[in-house]
């Protein structure tokens, strides 16, 4: 009996993940995925390499910069979440509440894109540290290939909204959940990793 239940809940588990991969378009973005990934991996160990070999390192975020990255981190996360509701949302008879899910979506990940901008601004002429520094470099390299890439998914989010019923939500939503969880190593790997409670900016 017990053996039964467990091949119950493997196949339940089968079926769920089975929509994730079910049309051409979700397979694209899981390749998608998959090279991004490794795209992004290389970029983080040139990181970690790069900061092996500096004699020095900067630590360049302070408090107020750790409230801002968990105000980005919250955006982030709202975005994968309404995109996802929205995906589920759009098999019910009135298209309009997934049409609103992915407009908050999308507002999410504005809000998100602009404060990362502001992000910049501080790191290059508050800090110091552009594109002439090694931390600079690797820093606006990670984030500014994460920043286009979440441009990219506003753009695609725009485009299914204006017909939901005959483009793929799930997939749009499957690559934000991507850049969602992207953006929980890099406020790891970037801000917390480098960051120290000494100073006020």
């Amino acid at each position: 009996m017990a053996g039964d239940y467990g091949v119950i809940r493997i196949l339940g588990m089968t079926g769920y993940l089975k929509q994730y991969y079910a049309t051409r378009t979700r397979r694209a973005v899981l390749l998608v995925i998959a090279a991004s990934t490794m795209f992004f991996a290389t970029l983080l160990a040139v990181m970690f390499y790069l900061r092996w070999a500096s004699e020095m390192w900067p630590t360049p975020f302070h408090f107020a910069s750790l409230l801002m990255a968990t105000a980005l981190t919250m955006f982030a996360l709202c975005a994968s979440v309404t995109g996802e509701v929205s995906a589920h949302a759009v098999n019910a008879e009135d298209p309009e509440p997934a049409v609103r899910w992915l407009a908050i979506a999308i507002t999410c990940w504005l809000m998100f894109l602009f404060l990362e901008i502001v992000e910049w601004v501080r790191l290059v002429y508050l800090e110091q540290l552009g594109w002439d520094t090694t931390f600079g470099a690797t820093f606006l390299s990670l984030t500014g290939a994460h920043w286009i890439a979440a441009s990219a998914v506003v753009c695609w989010m725009t485009f299914v909204a204006n017909g939901t019923r005959k483009r793929d939500v799930l997939a749009v939503a499957m690559y934000s959940h991507f850049l969602n969880a992207v953006w929980l190593v890099l406020l790891f790997a970037l801000y917390f990793s480098n960051a120290t409670l000494a100073g006020s900016i």
